[in-house]
């Protein structure tokens, strides 16, 4: 927790260099989640909506290739194991791969599991960076720009909550978030390829 905070800190004291930095940092690999939203929301009041987007994109985009290089790396044991999936598998990214890859990024879908993936069959690494790349800057923006238009109505109403009423807001988002972690997203891949 010592290091989040300090992170953070670094973010809020530098400005685009400290978010891009914390941006890397939270997104290296699912080992090391950290929400990064909060302080692009936050800084989204005083800094430019646009330039957060853009740097924390881009640190975000950086940091979530580790993920598709342990996929590389580990590529030889997963494809003796699960081979046949795989094939299935590359068939359907070689189709929608870049757009996969955009709507994880846009979105908070788990897109670390999906670049191991995309290592492990070797996709082709510029089409998956620019996908992601767009992705996470576009949902950077979003975020900031979200600050910029509704933090202090927000946190107005959240500070009058009590503790009780913060918990019941509290319940559907972790609900919500517990569901998409545990959808199986390659069965999702062999329906959409069942219904084409």
């Amino acid at each position: 927790m010592g290091i989040w905070v300090w992170l953070e800190g670094l973010a809020y004291s530098y400005g685009y260099s400290g978010v891009f930095l914390l941006a890397l940092v939270c997104n290296l690999t699912f080992f090391l989640p950290a929400p990064l939203v909060v302080p692009v929301y936050a800084m989204g009041v005083t800094h430019s909506p646009l330039l957060l987007g853009l740097s924390s994109g881009v640190g975000s985009a950086i940091g979530e290739f580790s993920s598709y290089f342990i996929g590389m790396g580990g590529s030889k044991i997963i494809m003796n194991r699960y081979g046949k999936q795989l094939d299935l598998t590359r068939r359907l990214l070689e189709r929608h791969g870049a757009f996969l890859i955009f709507l994880f990024a846009l979105t908070p879908l788990p897109d670390d599991l999906l670049l191991v993936t995309y290592g492990v069959i070797n996709y082709d690494l510029r089409k998956a960076f620019s996908a992601m790349l767009l992705g996470k800057i576009l949902m950077n923006a979003i975020v900031a720009y979200a600050g910029r238009y509704s933090f202090e109505f927000i946190w107005g109403n959240i500070v009058s909550l009590s503790p009780f009423q913060l918990m019941l807001f509290s319940i559907p988002v972790v609900l919500i978030g517990a569901y998409l972690l545990r959808q199986d997203w390659i069965d999702l891949l062999l329906r959409l390829e069942d219904e084409e």
